[in-house]
């Protein structure tokens, strides 16, 4: 209660302008400090971001950088989608036979397959036959057509686009690696380069996938050593060494005369 004076005597009856600039005063300052009060709190109760990663994001990362995801995959890959693999067959009057097998629940494409003789290896040939050969002054032997021949099985292209249907085998033909009927290899190394893939999108994809992270390759390749048209997986780069490692390990080749010649 606020007391005023006027004049000589004092009276209990308020100045209402007054003190309603009083009241207007502190309702202001009430309001600006209730109003500071909540900047302060709404401040201080902000929310703040403090997750964690979990544990299992942390053993997911794990595996991803040591590679075991990508391990799993392709081995959960192999376990219900199979293999494709190749074999020889045997050999034919005029060429060899193979076969593709497709091991996979799915149909497969073959994309390219090609059958490439290395160059600048050495080869050895054999007649089949009694033929007329010209001997020259120098002793050099010219035999008939030329000594030149070139090799069919490297124009083989006939499964180029075709259907491999699921969990089947197909066999076919490759061409001689002599032009000259009366003439065969008797030893030489040849590869065979071939790439197959799904017929199904999403398998594609997957493939697709693997080959990018390195885990598989889109092109296959199968070196072979055919000692007698008889052709025989190899690892070797000379052929003197790939028919030393073939007539060790094949004792269907043990009687050939190549193997006969390394004894």
């Amino acid at each position: 209660m606020l007391a005023l004076f006027k004049g000589d005597y004092a009276t209990n009856e308020p100045d209402y302008r007054t003190s309603s600039v009083v009241y207007i005063t502190l309702a202001i300052c009430s309001s600006t400090s209730m109003a500071r009060r909540k900047k302060k709190t709404t401040r201080l109760s902000a929310p703040t971001n403090t997750a964690r990663p979990s544990r299992l994001w942390h053993t997911f990362q794990w595996f991803s950088v040591t590679g075991f995801l990508v391990a799993a995959f392709t081995v959960t890959y192999q376990h219900f989608f199979g293999n494709i693999s190749l074999e020889f067959v045997r050999s034919l009057a005029r060429g060899y036979e193979f076969q593709l097998k497709n091991d996979t629940p799915s149909d497969r494409l073959v994309k390219m397959f090609r059958v490439e003789p290395p160059t600048n290896q050495e080869v050895l040939y054999k007649t089949t036959q009694s033929i007329y050969a010209e001997v020259t002054e120098t002793g050099r032997i010219i035999l008939p057509s030329s000594n030149i021949s070139y090799v069919p099985a490297a124009e083989f292209k006939e499964l180029d686009g075709q259907r491999l249907p699921a969990n089947s085998s197909s066999k076919f033909r490759i061409p001689p690696l002599s032009s000259n009927s009366w003439m065969e290899p008797e030893a030489a190394i040849v590869d065979i380069r071939y790439e197959i893939e799904p017929t199904n999108s999403l398998l594609l994809a997957l493939e697709l996938i693997l080959n990018a992270v390195g885990v598989r390759e889109a092109e296959r390749s199968e070196r072979y050593v055919v000692i007698n048209n008889y052709w025989v997986a190899s690892q070797s780069e000379p052929l003197r060494e790939a028919i030393r490692i073939a007539c060790r390990d094949e004792g269907s080749l043990a009687k050939s005369s190549v193997c006969a010649a390394k004894r």
